[in-house]
Formats: structure tokens, C-alpha cells, sequence
């Protein structure tokens, strides 16, 4: 009798104690709609909402032998190995002619760009990607450098900077292709949410660091200290030069600079270089590129109810991946009303279908 009774009891604790977790679970369950790509894991084995925008990328220039399209990812093969070295009366009549044709004029030769050059020179399956990826983004960023009449080599910054990763986040929290941090981006109307990280936003960012570098360069107005305010903050460049007035030139104040502001201007000049002469040293881009589209055969099309990106590629018949990469903005795959998605244009005939989702209005940049 007693031990019936002590039974009963621990069955009653048993269902008292799963309707606690049910009840406790349920707010949970009810998000399972919106996927944070950066809170799940890419496996292909599992359903493509736990795809992770960056790991996409990682994946990208990581060193992986498929794209993400599943085509083998490999750099055009040539009999001739890389050369990694360059003797330096040459590569002083190379940079010389690169900088003859700059319009910032601070390509120039030292011991410390020779370094940094060779640096870059031994990382040729890396150069490779980046090639590869410049195919996509440097006709954009050469159009927005444009529109606001700064120098067309500033687009190297990006290489820099994120390595043309849109959904990189530095330790110090920059994040995106530009690598702005929230205070800077926030300054620059990118907007931060749960739903979005305009940071991330290829289009927007580069708007963005186009009116930043503008700014430094008003304040500054020397390229080689505006690369370094870039890095560092205005406010360190701004306290070195109250301190050495008479000293105007970056390389007679480079002992003051922290160590990363210290390579920043080398790594620079070296990338204007390896970009310009890597057919010289047998680096070549890679044969494919994660990106399907260019960036002129893209189209902004806004939207007017809220939609799942991983729905919608299978209506319009495009691979979730491809979906992602021309929006790496988005953190879930639910897009809420009044926002806008970057499609390829050769599907505007599909999406007039589909008239419901969207505005009428079509978007050119």
C-alpha cells in the first residue's frame, strides 16, 4: 500500500514537472520560423535554413576544393610555380609606374613595402581567391568611389579590411566588408538589428566608407594619414601630428603609430602592387567564384510583405546559397516587409509572377 502511494506520488511530480518545461518551451518553439544564419552550423546533410552566412565564406576562403555551387574550386594551372621574389630595382620601376598613374601618390618604395610585397607574394593561392572575388565586387566599388570623386585604389582597402568578406566580425567587433564598428556604422546610417546588419551590406557599406574616407580626408588631407586614421581613428592620427608638427610624412612618424597602423600603409602599397603585377609572378585567379552573377546583372527589388528567402529561391528557381551571398545583410531567413533583396536580373520574368511580394518599384543599385 505504502509503495503504491510513493508511486503514485513520483508520477505526479513526473507530469507536474513536464508541463513546467512544455509551458517554459513553448516561446521557443514558436520562433523555429526564424533561422539566425549566424547561430547554426552549415551542414549539407541537414535542412538549408541552418545554412551559416559565414561560414559560407570561411568556406570560400578557406582553402576548399568545392565552390559552393559544388563545381571544383581551383586556380588556373600553369607550368611555372609562383615567384616570390622580386629584385628591388625592379620592383622600383613597378612601383613607380603604379604610382605615376595614382591619384593618392603613395606607392612608394622602401625596405618595408619590399617585405610586405614578398609577404603577399608567398600567399598565391590566397591572391588567387581574392581575385576571384574582385571579379564581383570592384566594378561596384569602383562606381561608388566615383560618384564621389575619391581615388579609385582606395578599393584595396577592402582586401585589407575583410579580406572581400561581407560577414567577417573582427575581435573588436567591426564587422562587414569595410569593417565598421556599430558606433561608426550607426554615424553612417547603417542600420543594426536582430533581423539585419546593414554592415554587412555590400552596397551600403561602400556608400558608407566613401563618405568616411571623404570626411578623413577634408580633416587630414594626406592620403597616407587617412589610410592610417582608417586603421587607427582620427583621434590617434590627430594626437601624433599635435605632437610632431614638423614632421608631415607617415613613414618619418612611423615609430609612433601602434604595430597594426605600422603595416597598414606597407600592406597597402603591396596589394596596389600584387593586384596590378600577379600575371608577372604566375598568380592567377581562381576559375570559379562563389558569386554565379555580376554585379551589374543584379537588381534590387523591394519588398512589400514579409517573405522566407528560402521559399522564395525555390519559387524563383535560384540556390538558397546564391540567395544569401547577394544578401549577406540578412541575419534570419524571415525579410520583413518595407525591406529589399538583391536578385539576379535574369529572373525579373519569374518574379513578375510574384507580384504580390513586391513593390512595383525596381531598384537599380
Amino acid at each position: 500500500m505504502e509503495t503504491t502511494k510513493i508511486r503514485n506520488i513520483m508520477f505526479f511530480v513526473f507530469i507536474l514537472k513536464s508541463l513546467v518545461i512544455q509551458s517554459i518551451s513553448k516561446p521557443f518553439l514558436e520562433q523555429k520560423n526564424v533561422i539566425n544564419f549566424h547561430d547554426n552550423v552549415f551542414n549539407p546533410k541537414l535542412n538549408l535554413n541552418n545554412i551559416r552566412a559565414e561560414k559560407l565564406w570561411n568556406k570560400t576562403l578557406g582553402g576548399k576544393k568545392k565552390s559552393l555551387s559544388g563545381k571544383k574550386y581551383y586556380q588556373n594551372k600553369k607550368k611555372n610555380t609562383a615567384l616570390l621574389n622580386i629584385n628591388t630595382e625592379e620592383l622600383k620601376r613597378r612601383l613607380n609606374f603604379i604610382n605615376q598613374k595614382s591619384q593618392i601618390k603613395i606607392l612608394k618604395y622602401n625596405s618595408i613595402v619590399h617585405a610586405s610585397i614578398e609577404s603577399y607574394l608567398r600567399m598565391s593561392k590566397y591572391i588567387g581567391k581574392i581575385l576571384s572575388l574582385s571579379d564581383f565586387f570592384f566594378p561596384m566599388f569602383e562606381e561608388k568611389l566615383e560618384n564621389h570623386r575619391l581615388p579609385k585604389e582606395l578599393k584595396y582597402l577592402a582586401i585589407i579590411e575583410s579580406n572581400l568578406n561581407p560577414v567577417v566580425t573582427s575581435k573588436a567587433g567591426a564587422k562587414g566588408i569595410w569593417q565598421f564598428m556599430p558606433e561608426t556604422g550607426k554615424i553612417y546610417n547603417l542600420d543594426i538589428n536582430h533581423l539585419y546588419d546593414e554592415r554587412n551590406d555590400p552596397i551600403k557599406s561602400t556608400e558608407a566608407a566613401c563618405r568616411y574616407l571623404k570626411f578623413l580626408y577634408r580633416k587630414i588631407g594626406n592620403w597616407e594619414f587617412v589610410l592610417a586614421a582608417y586603421n587607427a581613428g582620427p583621434g590617434t592620427v590627430d594626437k601624433i601630428l599635435q605632437r610632431s608638427k614638423k614632421r608631415k610624412n607617415f613613414w618619418e612618424l612611423w615609430d609612433f603609430f601602434p604595430k597594426e597602423t605600422q603595416n597598414y600603409i606597407p600592406k597597402f602599397i603591396a596589394i596596389n602592387y600584387v593586384m596590378n603585377y600577379h600575371k608577372e609572378h604566375n598568380i592567377y585567379k581562381y576559375s570559379y567564384s562563389p558569386y554565379k552573377y555580376k554585379y551589374k546583372e543584379t537588381i534590387l527589388i523591394p519588398i512589400k510583405e514579409k517573405i522566407s528567402m528560402k521559399f522564395y529561391a525555390y519559387d524563383l528557381n535560384i540556390s538558397y546559397q546564391d540567395l544569401i551571398l547577394l544578401n549577406p545583410q540578412y541575419l534570419v531567413d524571415l525579410i520583413p516587409s518595407g525591406n529589399k533583396l538583391r536578385l539576379p536580373k535574369n529572373k525579373i520574368f519569374i518574379f513578375k509572377n510574384k507580384e504580390r511580394f513586391f513593390s512595383k518599384k525596381i531598384h537599380k543599385n
